[in-house]
């Protein structure tokens, strides 16, 4: 078990990294087990890979940037691996059935670009605008907090 401690751990340093390799794990593994989607082959898998790898990579952070501009760096790196992921896999396992050619196989990568740079654009804001009014209420309540009890003291 010290393995998987040290390897949390590392994750939770390394963050922005852990979130975009977690995004294109999580899509991957589920677009192996189920490969439809709602609009194309693999959206949904993607969308629910960006989520939680945007998520872990946002819950994790320790730096001062822009918790949008994170998550929407996050997820479109990530979800750019994922497309990469879902065309490989689809040329290994279809390309003896359909006779996948080169051409073939960069127009199935162009289609999985564009959904992954849609995909991971929007859920990457969505997250980071998330934390972003999530880390700013914080920020506001400990404030106003502050300022209570300052004026405490000084009666």
């Amino acid at each position: 078990m010290p393995f998987i401690a040290d390897l949390a751990k590392k994750a939770r340093k390394k963050n922005i990294l852990a979130g975009m390799i977690i995004t294109d794990l999580i899509a991957f593994i589920s677009y192996i087990i189920f490969t439809s989607g709602i609009f194309w082959f693999g959206d949904l898998q993607m969308m629910i890979g960006c989520i939680i790898g945007s998520r872990f990579a946002l819950k994790n952070n320790k730096s001062n940037e822009s918790f949008i501009i994170q998550g929407i760096g996050v997820s479109l790196v990530g979800a750019v691996l994922t497309a990469v992921s879902f065309t490989l896999f689809d040329w290994f396992v279809f390309s003896e059935i359909l006779r996948y050619s080169l051409f073939m196989l960069l127009i199935v990568f162009e289609l999985y670009l564009i959904e992954a740079i849609i995909i991971g654009l929007l859920t990457g804001g969505i997250v980071g605008g998330y934390y972003n009014y999530k880390n700013k209420n914080r920020i506001e309540s400990s404030t106003i907090k502050e300022e209570f009890y300052e004026s405490l003291i000084d009666k």
